[in-house]
């Protein structure tokens, strides 16, 4: 898990185009079995935040959790691929085969 972070931890920050809708990676999520990266839009819609009791706080733009692996865990999220480049995402792919 410790070399997936450090390969995915420079993707904070990292912007890309995603369906149209610009995106950046805000957190790395340590999380089992597998990291998941939080994505956020780049000045996209805003969404009404809720406090720590449920009430409406602040507006926000929206934020996505993505796992770093597709849906049926066959290759990196196509999301993760587009923000993280050809040659991270072939180093990610040696790093999961082990």
């Amino acid at each position: 898990m410790d070399r997936l972070m450090k390969l995915l931890s420079p993707l904070i920050g990292q912007q890309a185009v995603v369906d149209g809708i610009r995106c950046q990676v805000i957190e790395i999520l340590d999380t089992d079995p597998e990291p998941r990266l939080v994505v956020g839009e780049v000045a996209g819609h805003h969404v009404i935040q809720p406090d720590q009791h449920g009430e409406p706080h602040r507006r926000v733009e929206r934020t996505f959790t993505l796992p770093l692996l597709n849906d049926d865990h066959s290759d990196i999220h196509p999301v993760i691929q587009t923000l993280a480049g050809d040659d991270r995402v072939a180093e990610l792919r040696r790093v999961l085969k082990g």
